[in-house]
């Protein structure tokens, strides 16, 4: 039998248990979201919630929260990324696996539209989590790739108010997660197949992606260049 694994997070997670809960009690997977938490106050908790619920597994996704600034003030990208760090090196000493998701994506912050640098924040926290998860002993799980639309948003029929999401969104989302987490086997790569009418799809979906990529990297190097502004 799979060893359980703890999902830790904010209303991303909290709203996945809810959602898919046959998911859940199917793989052994035990959700612990909680609405409008930043990774700050995750933090708090961390350690409690693996303790408690006695998994050898935990999956963290959050830090959006920061970026809608929660706490009432800024919080830079470095810091964010300091604090999941944090979090993942406390269950490496703990003994416990660690998997990351990517933050998703958002049209933009729902309660605080006075943020308008949410998807440049975004690209580069998944940025620094794709580099840098590894050294900190977790596996990083691209979700932002699926969710994405081609402006850099997220995918409307994947959403219910650009930035939480729906349950077709965790649905999508769900065989990537389970084939990460080993408790479904990886897909077995198949030939290109030339179907009548099946090209267009496939074609609009790969743009898709990769217009949603560009737009990631351009707004990761106008975060970066603000941030070198800033610091002259």
């Amino acid at each position: 039998m799979a060893e359980p694994i703890v999902f830790v997070g904010d209303s991303i997670t909290e709203l996945w248990g809810f959602h898919r809960a046959g998911t859940f009690e199917a793989y052994d997977l035990i959700p612990r979201g909680g609405s409008g938490q930043t990774a700050r106050w995750i933090t708090m908790r961390f350690a409690r919630d693996l303790a408690e619920t006695g998994a050898r597994g935990v999956h963290l996704l959050c830090g959006v929260n920061d970026i809608g600034r929660n706490e009432g003030v800024f919080v830079p990208v470095e810091e964010i990324c300091r604090t999941l760090a944090g979090m993942l090196d406390e269950a490496r000493a703990l003994g416990v696996k660690a998997w990351i998701g990517s933050l998703t994506p958002v049209d933009g912050i729902p309660w605080n539209p006075e943020v308008r640098d949410a998807p440049a924040m975004i690209a580069a926290v998944n940025a620094w989590l794709r580099d840098h998860a590894h050294e900190h002993g977790a596996t990083f799980i691209d979700y932002h790739a699926v969710l994405v639309s081609e402006s850099g948003g997220l995918l409307p029929d994947y959403g219910t108010d650009g930035l939480h999401l729906s349950p077709a969104g965790y649905a999508a989302i769900e065989p990537l997660m389970l084939r990460a987490l080993g408790r479904i086997p990886d897909a077995p790569s198949a030939p290109a197949l030339c179907v009548k009418g099946a090209p267009a799809k496939a074609t609009r979906s790969v743009r898709a992606r990769l217009i949603g990529a560009a737009v990631a990297a351009a707004a990761l190097l106008a975060a970066i260049a603000a941030l070198v502004l800033e610091l002259r």
